[in-house]
């Protein structure tokens, strides 16, 4: 099935296309892909087979191989993907050889002269697409799988990739159909079903569908942490420990640590992975009230921003701990970030260099539900304490979008809120009063963004934006 791809209407994709399919440098082994309609004739000029595949790829058939020697550059196995049943539903022919940078640019030069154009990124998927081999929310799929560092990641996007997000979306989008169908039916026969109790039901069902399209975009709360990672920053005064218990986490030293304030003046990022999750975790600059340092100033601006940004917080406090004025402006600052909806943990640090029950008890005083753990890069099952807080958000992040299908997207969740809004728009103007003909037209505007997801209908333009982002040979 072609998609209506507006702006695409009289385009053609009939040209051979080629490319480079694993990443650059040298490999044991690289793949080259080309499709199109002169695959074959391209591969039948430059491949000469072994005795034991006697076979020209054009005679080959789908799905088979073949060894042997290319253009006298190197000794092959070129695969054969017949059109309709190829990834890109046009004859495919995938060539393997190995993977030195001379020998592959070689073998692509010797196509490019045959008539083959390189392709452009993403350009297999986008033809993928353009045949009905897959829907847009699979291609982009594709791309996640390539893209992914966790094993979360693997999953969603490989659920993605089975069309289990597109089933949902076209299930609702039928449902829409039928409501689209109704009220037609009314503007038709009006003496049918134009009476009070029968547009009531109306808007009532109509309302029910845009709640359970709003209740798909709510798994974007967790499906944006799945594909992009959470996000942990190490907030605290200079020379708290906050470089300490990054390079614990991550199992390295990243981060310079001293016992001089303000070693850290800049944002340090690494990456981790709990529990299959990507989690960012950024150390940032220690706060201090009284710096006239303009690049110190910078990095406390970085930090706050950081802080703001980060879905956990882990707040050191450590020995000498904070009398005063100055324990009252941390406290605050924490107060501050708390009241704003952060999940925040204190973590004492330094444990090894004093009791920290004093101080314990005094937070605890303050923040009756905070948590609170020790800290001491002398004790293995610290970092272990940290990483449990870690595991426990996700975890609750789980149980709150529990049985939630996951909107891994932005654009996806921007046109499942559109479709919703537009929905209850439809059902409160029955409710107003308004003409069946502007609730017909909001039912179509819903439908459109539904149709926006898949690419089941979609501007040309959005659809070369989408597909520019992806590498080239996939």
């Amino acid at each position: 099935m072609r998609k209506q791809i507006i702006g695409m209407e009289n385009s053609t994709t009939t040209d051979t296309i080629v490319a480079i399919s694993t990443p650059p440098g040298a490999s044991g082994l690289a793949v080259l892909r080309l499709s199109g309609s002169d695959a074959a004739r391209y591969c039948d000029a430059l491949f000469r087979p072994f005795p034991i595949t006697p076979l020209k790829p054009s005679e080959m058939a789908g799905y088979t191989t073949a060894v042997g020697s290319w253009a006298d550059l190197d000794q092959i196995v070129l695969s054969c993907f017949l059109a309709p049943h190829s990834f890109t539903g046009e004859d495919v022919y995938e060539i393997s050889c190995h993977g030195g940078t001379a020998v592959k640019q070689a073998i692509l030069d010797s196509l490019l002269k045959e008539g083959a154009r390189l392709a452009e990124a993403g350009e297999f998927s986008k033809r993928a697409f353009i045949n009905g081999k897959m829907d847009l929310s699979q291609a982009e799929a594709v791309m996640d799988l390539i893209s992914a560092e966790a094993g979360r990641q693997v999953q969603a996007a490989y659920n993605q990739l089975k069309g289990q997000l597109s089933g949902k979306i076209r299930t609702r989008a039928d449902k829409l159909y039928l409501l689209m169908a109704r009220v037609e039916m009314i503007l038709e026969f009006p003496e049918l079903e134009e009476t009070p109790p029968a547009l009531a039901q109306l808007a009532a069902d109509i309302s029910e569908e845009g709640i359970r399209i709003r209740q798909l975009a709510s798994g974007y709360g967790r499906g944006k942490i799945v594909r992009e990672g959470l996000k942990v920053a190490i907030a605290g005064r200079p020379n708290a420990g906050k470089s300490t218990l990054l390079n614990s986490l991550v199992g390295e030293n990243k981060a310079i640590v001293t016992s001089v304030p303000g070693t850290t003046r800049d944002l340090i990022e690494e990456r981790i992975i709990v529990d299959g999750y990507l989690v960012h975790v950024t150390d940032t600059a220690g706060l201090t009230q009284s710096s006239t340092d303009i690049v110190e100033q910078e990095g406390i601006r970085r930090a706050r921003q950081a802080h703001a940004e980060a879905d956990l917080l882990f707040w050191m406090i450590s020995p000498p701990y904070p009398e005063g004025a100055d324990f009252e402006a941390e406290i605050s600052e924490i107060r501050e970030l708390s009241a704003d909806g952060k999940d925040i943990v204190i973590v004492l640090g330094k444990d090894d260099k004093g009791s920290s029950d004093n101080m314990e008890a005094e937070i605890k005083q303050r923040f009756l539900d905070i948590e609170i753990v020790r800290f001491s890069i002398h004790r293995e099952e610290s970092t272990e304490q940290i990483r449990k807080q870690i595991r426990e958000h996700l975890q609750n992040l789980e149980h709150r979008y529990d049985q939630k299908t996951l909107i891994t997207h932005e654009r996806h969740r921007n046109l499942l809120e559109n479709a919703a809004a537009e929905l209850n728009q439809a059902a409160q103007g029955i409710g107003k009063g308004l003409t069946l003909d502007l609730v017909a037209a909001s039912l179509r505007q819903a439908a459109e963004y539904l149709a926006e997801m898949t690419g089941d209908s979609i501007d040309v333009s959005l659809v070369d934006t989408l597909f520019s982002r992806f590498c080239v040979g996939k």
